[in-house]
């Protein structure tokens, strides 16, 4: 297949298929989008797919404005913005090639916090949470309007890409060889530092420059471009992909999409890697990035959409402790039927942070043991009944064994239950 593909660009650009052909001249314009706009009108084909456009990043607002609205506090939401990073730095290290799990990813922050020494996969992950942290610190920290500076790039790609030996690599500064990358593999325009110098000097000008074209003027559309340009430019020795999608989260955050998604492209990008390698290079032949711009934006409604749904269960999970902590507050005036013991409410506390769960673990965990030491079996069944028939939970068998799980239905008639 790859041989297939790098045939068929060779015949393009000997033949000419396009009309526009990216160089360096064009490439340092940073104006694919706006050659869109400018024959958007006279083109159905291309405002069919613009509208497409729109409509996915409508959704994506309405979402995003829903997650800011929605309270967070310490202990409640913040632990998705946690998990939400260690899922971003496994997802961009992976499209590289780093393959690192959750756990390993947890434990090489937890031996960077002691100090300890690190392997290489540890540092590199290591190095993106720093990255990424750096890219949520400066939009938090600055006043007025937010200026995109060069140093900004360099300093996120030293924080990637330092204490560990890449080859003709120098974190932090631009190359001096000429760089190859992609599949199939393409040169970049950029071949020397003289060039590399020249083009990213006008990104950072394009990246300040302020539009009011109609795909120029999104956030989205900003993002995926300069993810797509620096990539494009390729201006390091190694660490270009990471940094590019560092550059993207870095525009989408000063553009106040919320704390939680503001990296959670990486995600998508890793999920569907062969695909968004071949776009990336496609839009180099084609000069024309709309279908990358869909398939990215419909890649983040995605995204955001999981967001929203982790966020809910959170609130569930919250909402549910406060029925339950209601009804045991108020057992003295509840009927019999209705009044829980502290037992309950313990089991519920349990089963609201760990989810579903098979129902002889948790029935055997430390935790639930230690609420019926000294208690009959009996108790404990009519403690499982009570919570059954209050709508507490659900009990359920999957493939011949027995779930137990908070039942957050109930919250839908919660405020006929407790009126």
């Amino acid at each position: 297949m790859r041989i297939i593909r790098e045939r068929a660009y060779r015949i393009v650009e000997i033949l000419g298929v396009y009309k526009m052909q990216m160089n360096f001249e064009k490439l340092i314009k940073f104006d694919l989008v706006e050659d869109i706009e400018a024959k958007l009108m006279e083109d159905k084909d291309q405002l069919k797919q613009y509208w497409n456009f729109y409509e996915t990043y409508q959704q994506i607002r309405i979402v995003d404005q829903f997650i800011r609205d929605c309270p967070s506090y310490p202990g409640s939401t913040k632990d998705i913005i946690k998990d939400e990073l260690v899922s971003a730095v496994g997802a961009t290290l992976a499209i590289e090639g780093t393959i690192l799990d959750e756990e390993e990813i947890r434990e090489s922050f937890r031996k960077a916090n002691l100090e300890e020494e690190l392997e290489r996969k540890e540092q590199e992950a290591e190095n993106t949470k720093n990255a990424y942290e750096y890219v949520q610190s400066l939009v938090e920290n600055h006043k007025g309007q937010f200026v995109y500076k060069e140093e900004h790039i360099k300093h996120i790609h030293k924080l990637l890409t330092e204490k560990v030996d890449y080859f003709a690599n120098m974190p932090g500064e631009y190359r001096d060889l000429k760089a190859s990358f992609g599949d199939p593999r393409r040169y970049s325009f950029c071949r020397d530092k003289e060039s590399i110098n020249i083009a990213m000097s006008q990104l950072i000008n394009w990246l300040n420059m302020t539009s009011s074209g109609t795909l120029s003027s999104n956030i989205i559309v900003k993002a995926f471009m300069a993810h797509y340009y620096l990539a494009e430019i390729h201006p390091f020795g190694d660490g270009n992909g990471r940094t590019a999608r560092a550059l993207e989260a870095l525009i989408l955050y000063v553009n106040e999409i919320n704390s939680y998604c503001f990296k959670s492209m990486t995600k998508f990008w890793n999920t569907n890697r062969g695909e968004y390698i071949t776009r990336l290079g496609d839009i180099r032949y084609s000069c024309n990035p709309l279908e990358f711009l869909i398939w990215g934006a419909q890649g983040f409604l995605s995204e955001i959409q999981r967001i929203k749904e982790l966020v809910l269960k959170k609130l569930k999970r919250l909402m549910l402790m406060d029925y339950v902590r209601w009804l045991y507050a108020t057992k003295k005036h509840q009927k019999s039927e209705k009044k829980i013991n502290q037992r309950i409410f313990g089991n519920l506390a349990l089963l609201t942070s760990s989810g579903r769960t098979s129902f002889n673990k948790f029935t055997s965990s430390p935790e639930f043991e230690s609420l019926y030491s000294g208690v009959s079996i009996d108790t404990k069944n009519r403690d499982l009944r009570k919570m059954k028939s209050l709508g507490l939970i659900n009990l359920f068998k999957e493939n011949d064994e027995m779930f137990i799980e908070p039942n957050y239905e109930i919250l839908e008639k919660m405020e006929y239950m407790v009126g």
